[in-house]
């Protein structure tokens, strides 16, 4: 089951990515990705885009896949976030900014300032994400808020451990996300975006790649494998 649903998604990304590459169709992309993307430019941006999305989805395969070895699911996570990452930077590069619409009017009308409130907000929220398990952990020393199959293999004496390094992970994938809400926040508040959001961008995507990858090597240090038998 697992290496259909893997084969199925990954499937249907890599087609997603695919329709774009050939036809250079922007449409497929939500309309504020191209607001303000000159015409000439749009079907580069979907080449672009497309490509990245093709990426994805042979990540994605990789990553559900559980017949694979360990190195097969961390290259997946690798690959899955260079491919958002490139998809970012050719939205930002040719549309001016993550999110754009009509001058001085930010994400729904909100203006500037409730717009960067907005992406702060819920940025706050998706990071609880990281911080309420990491912190919990690296608090209690207490791992079973991870499945059972990523400790089963652990020694107690190593728990402790295996606690403090998923823990801190966690907490760098919470701090990822509400930088990386802060940046779009700036990308779309302001166009074109500030240079202060590309790099907050680069930044929340270097991050949250380093902890993802971080904690996939951690399980496997101390677990012998991501999914321990």
């Amino acid at each position: 089951m697992e290496t259909l649903m893997g084969a199925v998604i990954g499937g249907l990304i890599i087609l997603l990515g695919a329709y774009m590459l050939v036809t250079g169709d922007v449409r497929l992309l939500h309309s504020y990705h191209y607001a303000t993307t000159p015409e000439a430019e749009r079907p580069r941006l979907a080449r672009e885009t497309g490509g990245c999305l093709v990426v994805a989805g042979a990540s994605t395969a990789l990553i559900i896949q559980a017949a694979l070895p360990d190195w097969a699911t961390i290259a997946g996570v690798v690959l899955l976030v260079a491919s958002v990452a490139g998809m970012l930077v050719a939205i930002v590069r040719h549309n001016g900014g993550l999110i754009t619409g009509a001058p001085g009017l930010g994400i729904a009308g909100f203006g500037p300032r409730g717009t960067m409130v907005v992406c702060v907000v819920v940025g706050a929220l998706l990071s609880l994400i990281g911080f309420v398990p990491g912190v919990y952990m690296l608090v209690t020393g207490d791992v079973s808020m991870l499945h059972g199959y990523h400790y089963v293999n652990v020694a107690a004496s190593d728990i402790p451990a295996l606690a403090m390094g998923v823990g801190l992970a966690a907490v760098g994938l919470g701090v990822s996300l509400l930088l990386g809400a802060a940046a779009i926040g700036g990308s779309a508040a302001l166009s074109p975006a500030p240079r202060w959001s590309r790099v907050l961008t680069a930044v929340a995507g270097v991050l949250l790649l380093a902890s993802l990858v971080a904690m996939l090597l951690v399980i496997m240090r101390y677990n012998g494998s991501l999914m321990g038998e």
